[in-house]
């Protein structure tokens, strides 16, 4: 079946009709639609026979050199020359809009939920595109007939949005929210498994676990909570949100109900661009949260089309998927994580505190507990200790990075992607002792920002 019929005809109605096809297709039978604008390949990178990360990777990125960014698990940040990509595509659809909106665009889209498919190790028919894991997780929730009898399970360590989400739908359909403590530290994933399995109990109808939470940074037992989860008939949805990139992915074989993941994060695609996966036998229940021309006409038409933009982050996606498998995954993942892990020796050393958890369940983030001085309970500075130090981080020393209060404890989450180095970890370590030598006279330098102007 020769695809390219269609990118000279047809408006988005006759492309939604024809998805199916698109995503089925078998590999003979497929041919990619014509990309109007160029998908970077990044050939320079092919005659290398192995790499040095570092700061020198900046390059293909647009960071500034006035901060150490160790904060990528925040937002990402997106390569360039996908960025460049996502630019000129918004630019050729105005060039002539509808030719662009109603003629090519639904085949591109297709080809990007290939590829990706294909890279996370699931069917293209059961994934769509989405902005982030918050809109997807949102779409799926507010799908499902919830009840009073029944109660959805969360973590404490899960990400805030999210808990706000199922607040929400426990709001509109009386379900109960059940949120359970996994408390620091953990000592392997034994001990997360057997938490949640005593939280299983039968009214538990919905359960979402973080695959990597964002607060703690560690590296979850997904498999083996999905299985839990299947012995008691519970629906459970995996927050991949920090997963794509950070982690060698295998959707399939996790077994989850339902999957979100970030392409924006440690992915490094244009921001906005995120890829929801549901199982087969579900998806008739799941409906897009923005009703439009698929309507009812199937689970890949009603996801295909939410209405009039660009969807430049999507396409996109191609170049970031080339520069992935360029470089090679493993490699940027064994750098990251040999270099987190480093990173988080030398600040336990010097600042004299205990892991909060085992090396092997780090991927390229680890979280790090802060020095007494900082958790010390004698101390009340005048303000928020937590905004203290991040001002003083982020102002006097140029360092992006986040601190987390967990409980009564303060910690510090570090990051780690291809353009970071120890030196950038080292600078940490040397900044966060000059803080706690100098904790009493810390100013709060964001208070400017929180002041309302009066006239």
């Amino acid at each position: 079946m020769d695809l390219k019929e269609y990118s000279g005809r047809g408006s988005i109605y006759l492309h939604l009709a024809n998805n199916h096809r698109y995503l089925t297709a078998s590999e003979d039978d497929y041919s990619p639609p014509p990309f109007p604008v160029a998908v970077p390949t990044f050939k320079e990178l092919e005659a290398f026979q192995e790499f040095e990360f570092g700061a020198s990777w900046k390059n293909y990125f647009f960071l500034t050199e006035e901060f150490t960014f160790l904060n990528h698990g925040a937002a990402g940040c997106a390569l360039k020359a996908s960025l460049n990509m996502a630019q000129e595509f918004e630019r050729y659809m105005d060039s002539q809009p509808l030719r662009a909106k109603d003629r090519e665009l639904l085949p591109l889209l297709a080809h990007v939920k290939r590829k990706m498919a294909d890279f996370m190790c699931c069917d293209p028919v059961d994934i769509f595109l989405t902005e982030n894991c918050t809109s997807g997780i949102n779409t799926i929730l507010k799908s499902l007939p919830f009840t009073t009898k029944d109660v959805i399970l969360t973590l404490n360590i899960g990400y805030g949005a999210v808990g706000f989400a199922v607040d929400r739908v426990c709001e509109m359909t009386g379900a109960t929210h059940r949120k359970i403590d996994i408390n620091l530290p953990v000592t392997d994933p034994k001990q997360i498994i057997d938490t949640i399995r005593d939280a299983l109990q039968k009214d538990v109808k919905f359960a979402i676990f973080d695959h990597i939470p964002t607060n703690t940074a560690f590296i979850m037992p997904v498999t083996k909570l999905v299985k839990l989860c299947k012995e008691r008939d519970i629906l459970v949805l995996i927050d991949g949100a920090h997963s794509l990139g950070q982690l060698d992915i295998n959707v399939s074989s996790y077994g989850a109900d339902f999957y979100v993941t970030n392409c924006h994060k440690w992915f490094c695609n244009t921001r906005g661009s995120a890829i929801a996966y549901v199982r087969k036998e579900l998806q008739e229940r799941i409906k897009p949260l923005v009703v439009s021309w698929g309507y009812n006409r199937g689970f890949m038409a009603e996801f295909g089309w939410s209405g009039t933009q660009y969807y430049s982050q999507y396409v996109s996606l191609l170049s970031t998927l080339n520069f992935w498998r360029t470089v090679g995954g493993d490699v940027i993942r064994s750098y990251c994580s040999d270099t987190v892990k480093q990173a988080a020796r030398v600040c336990y050393k010097a600042w004299n505190v205990e892991p909060v958890y085992p090396e092997s369940m780090m991927g390229m983030m680890a979280l790090v507990k802060l020095p007494q001085p900082l958790n010390d309970k004698a101390w009340k500075p005048a303000g928020v200790k937590l905004d203290l130090i991040v001002d003083c981080l982020y102002f006097v020393h140029k360092i992006e990075v986040p601190i987390r209060q967990i409980g009564e404890t303060l910690y510090v989450r570090i990051s780690c992607h291809i353009y970071n180095q120890m030196s950038d970890f080292e600078k940490l370590s040397s900044a966060v002792l000059d803080i706690c030598e100098n904790r009493d006279s810390l100013v709060n330098y964001n208070s400017k920002f929180n002041q309302i102007p009066t006239a």
